[in-house]
């Protein structure tokens, strides 16, 4: 198999997710979504883009502000949000692992204690990862921002933090792409982090450019409905930011767990019409005639 038609296998499996469980998984990420959207805005560069000639001379407070996305009054829900994001990682782990695993989907309480003892220092790392990599795109966004706004005529300015944003944007994505195996194998073999990491890296090296493509898709239309919100003045910005949040979260969860089935050849029982939990209970009913 060509390596294109791979990557379009995993964004097929992905999008088809188990009889559309993925939507399930959705309604799950809402509210940390919602709630870490007050302090964590993928709009605010494009809303700074789009709204260029009001921050040209602003400060670099002014400019930290609308491009990290820093609710200055509503900032307090966006600190909940990053208290609630780990669990509920804790939670999306266990639940996609599982049902790919063994076929059974459940989301009920009863399973939530079980998970976050088994997966909430991995899921933990995780979310420093991500608060990491976006502290430091976004910091790094606004200094050259800072500086092409100090140095140059506005519109070479313009231009120039258009591309600048443009390879930022990139180099998160190939991180991201780079380290998608990262945590099913952290999970899946209780290796530490950093020997996962490597682990994780060797199998999935040859895969990066092909799902940084497919990390961008459920990205594009967002854009686009971002760009419209800004030229429009629609005042909707919490409202996209908390729905990209809720689909890229999920889309990358599901993605990672999709490839590392496949690329270790693992066998999944979801894909299977027969739900070997039901099949079991059924024998065991039998029996107990």
């Amino acid at each position: 198999m060509s390596e294109k038609k791979e990557y379009l296998k995993y964004f097929r499996m992905t999008m088809s997710y188990s009889n559309s469980k993925i939507w399930y998984l959705m309604l799950l990420a809402l509210v940390p979504s919602v709630l870490i959207a007050f302090i964590f805005s993928p709009y605010g560069s494009i809303r700074y883009l789009c709204h260029f000639g009001n921050f040209y001379n602003a400060t670099f407070g002014e400019m930290y502000l609308v491009v990290s996305g820093i609710n200055p009054r509503l900032y307090w829900l966006g600190l909940i949000g990053i208290v609630l994001v780990p669990i509920f990682f804790s939670v999306l782990f266990g639940a996609v692992e599982r049902h790919m695993r063994v076929g059974e989907f459940n989301l009920g309480f009863d399973r939530v204690r079980q998970r976050l003892n088994y997966n909430i220092v991995t899921a933990l790392k995780f979310s420093m990862i991500l608060l990491f990599v976006y502290q430091i795109n976004k910091f790094l966004q606004v200094v050259m921002f800072f500086l092409f706004c100090r140095t140059m005529v506005i519109s070479w300015a313009i231009a120039l933090s258009i591309i600048w944003y443009i390879i930022m944007f990139a180099a998160t994505m190939f991180v991201f792409s780079a380290i998608i195996l990262w945590v099913p194998t952290m999970l899946q073999t209780g290796l530490n982090s950093f020997t996962a990491l490597g682990l994780s890296l060797r199998q999935g090296v040859r895969y990066s450019l092909g799902t940084m493509g497919i990390l961008l898709i459920p990205t594009i239309p967002m854009a686009a409905f971002m760009v419209a919100n800004s030229v429009l003045n629609l005042r909707v910005d919490i409202v996209l930011d908390a729905i990209l949040l809720m689909i890229t979260s999920v889309y990358y969860v599901v993605l990672m767990y999709t490839m590392f089935f496949d690329i270790n050849g693992v066998e999944r029982e979801d894909l299977k019409k027969v739900d070997i939990w039901k099949k079991s209970a059924k024998g065991n009913r039998r029996r107990n005639k």
